[in-house]
């Protein structure tokens, strides 16, 4: 019988337990997913990540700080070129450079909310009352003299009024009928309703056209970027990239509009604190210089990304500056309907 050298048993075992770490370190290196081998932290065939979900909680606080301070880089990073420097958003984006700025869409979303979020708490649409009873106090002859004087002039403007009118042209109608020509008859007689209800608050008309604007300047963008490939359909640039353009100046606009809210309404509110007029000249400045920067940028933008001559771009930037006032128009005629039927 022939026996086994101990140095044999030892080097068999040791090939065992070789392969068993072999398969274990196999198994740890194919994907969860489709079951393929990893040649790196992603799956080459899925496109599924090598990461483990299921942890203790240190590690994923530990890496949800991380990516805040990740994605905190890329925000503050995007904000300050898309402020300062016109039309580099958006060609980093054509050239194909995406990690190290947030996306146009996701920008433009971001910006929108925050802006209209700011704008329609800060800014007050409801008409402001007059304090007659305050002033009454402060000067009561003055305000006295006012409404003795307005009330005689409006008696004698209606005398006036009476003498010239014919007695037949006098009659008002009880029933003012509106009419819109584009809309059905049903539409018509819901939009005459809802004005003799708006009529009495105007404020719910002001408020649904408030709540409405984020989603019409996004429908507006499709229009806009179809509109800058006509304009310029010689520049050889997809459809795509326009709408990338547009939605960077878009999103600059808004965060123009809503740096100059909050500068406004910090400079009334220290301007209350202080007694002093001089936080409301330098806002004035302030609000000067950004309105300025505003249309430079927009001609810049035009100038920088399509790269024609100065005398076109001149030419194309006014031409844009008239067919978006009329698209705006439009999206605002549109709204306002919109408003009427749903407030």
């Amino acid at each position: 019988m022939t026996e086994t050298h101990p140095t044999a048993i030892s080097a068999s075992e040791s090939a065992k337990d070789a392969s068993a770490a072999n398969a274990t370190l196999s198994e740890l290196h194919r994907c969860k997913n489709c079951d393929s081998e990893l040649l790196g932290d992603f799956c080459h065939v899925c496109g599924q990540q090598d990461r483990q979900y299921i942890r203790s909680i240190f590690a994923v606080v530990g890496d949800l700080f991380g990516e805040i301070s990740h994605w905190d880089s890329r925000f503050y990073r995007t904000l300050v070129s898309l402020f300062a420097r016109p039309a580099f958003l958006t060609q980093e984006f054509v050239r194909g450079r995406h990690a190290s700025y947030v996306p146009p869409l996701r920008l433009y979303f971001f910006i929108s909310l925050i802006s209209f979020f700011v704008l329609t708490s800060l800014i007050d649409f409801s008409a402001t009352p007059i304090d007659v009873n305050g002033a009454e106090e402060t000067q009561p002859a003055a305000v006295e003299s006012v409404l003795q004087q307005t009330q005689q002039e409006i008696e004698r403007g209606l005398q006036a009024a009476q003498e010239k009118v014919p007695p037949e042209a006098s009659t008002v109608p009880e029933d003012l009928k509106v009419t819109i020509p584009f809309v059905s008859d049903a539409q018509n007689l819901a939009i005459k309703e809802r004005l003799d209800v708006l009529a009495e608050d105007p404020n719910i008309l002001i408020k649904r056209l408030v709540s409405l604007a984020p989603q019409m300047m996004l429908l507006m963008l499709p229009f806009w970027a179809l509109f800058l490939k006509i304009t310029y359909m010689f520049s050889k640039r997809y459809y795509l990239e326009h709408l990338t353009a547009a939605l960077h100046t878009h999103a600059f606009l808004l965060l123009c509009l809503t740096v100059l809210t909050l500068v406004s309404k910090g400079s009334a509110w220290a301007t209350t604190a202080s007694g002093s007029p001089l936080f409301e000249d330098i806002v004035n400045w302030v609000e000067n210089i950004l309105l300025f920067w505003m249309v430079s940028y927009m001609l810049f933008t035009q100038k920088l990304f399509y790269g024609q001559s100065w005398p076109m771009t001149l030419f194309k930037f006014l031409w844009c500056g008239v067919a978006y006032t009329v698209l705006l128009s439009i999206a605002f005629i549109v709204m306002i309907l919109i408003g009427l039927l749903t407030a």
